[in-house]
């Protein structure tokens, strides 16, 4: 895979999670009452910034991408790493637009707290990971051996990838929620205020 492969991937995702939530919103997600996704279901629940949520956070984000790290030695790199790079550009699209058509600009503007700052780490080194993963998986595809130095290699980009990502579910978990209880006393959001 070419090195910006996966970012179109991303961005692909990231279209498609804007503009389905707004084909979807008046016969759908409106009458549903679905309407923050993810961020009503993170932020209005409380998120506590505590070593039990960073588990949950290791738990559930770091089986995703052991299963992308391990897929990369073999024939399940290949549609493991295209699906979790659209699905992370999906995931933001909607919930920046989903956020916006529920609470205007200020809901938006939450969506993007509750990206910050893990996602400053989180989408160049899973980008860089399920690029990385994609191109040994090719390999695999193709019936070609990988050699002690390249799995030796990938080991090592496996393992320093893996120390940036427990570093964004840090950050995930003991900062974006104060961050984001700033937010929500700044404007006021489910207080009724």
């Amino acid at each position: 895979m070419k090195k910006n492969q996966m970012e179109i991937l991303f961005v692909i995702g990231f279209v498609t999670g804007v503009i389905l939530p707004n084909l979807l919103w008046k016969t759908e997600l409106e009458a549903n009452g679905l309407p923050g996704l993810y961020l009503l279901t993170r932020v209005s629940q409380g998120m506590p910034a505590n070593p039990e949520y960073f588990l949950y956070v290791l738990k559930t984000r770091g089986a995703v991408y052991a299963l992308c790290m391990l897929c990369g030695l073999s024939v399940f790199g290949v549609p493991v790493s295209v699906v979790a790079g659209i699905w992370m550009g999906f995931l933001m699209g909607a919930v920046l637009t989903v956020s916006l058509l529920e609470f205007g600009v200020e809901g938006m503007f939450l969506a993007g707290v509750l990206f910050f700052p893990q996602y400053v780490i989180y989408i160049p080194v899973s980008l860089g990971l399920y690029r990385r993963s994609f191109q040994l998986s090719l390999r695999c595809w193709k019936n070609q051996r990988l050699s002690f130095g390249e799995r030796k290699e990938y080991g090592a980009f496996c393992a320093f990838a893996g120390a940036l990502l427990a570093a964004g579910m840090a950050l995930e978990s003991y900062v974006n929620p104060i961050l984001i209880e700033m937010v929500l006393n700044k404007l006021h959001f489910f207080t009724g205020s």
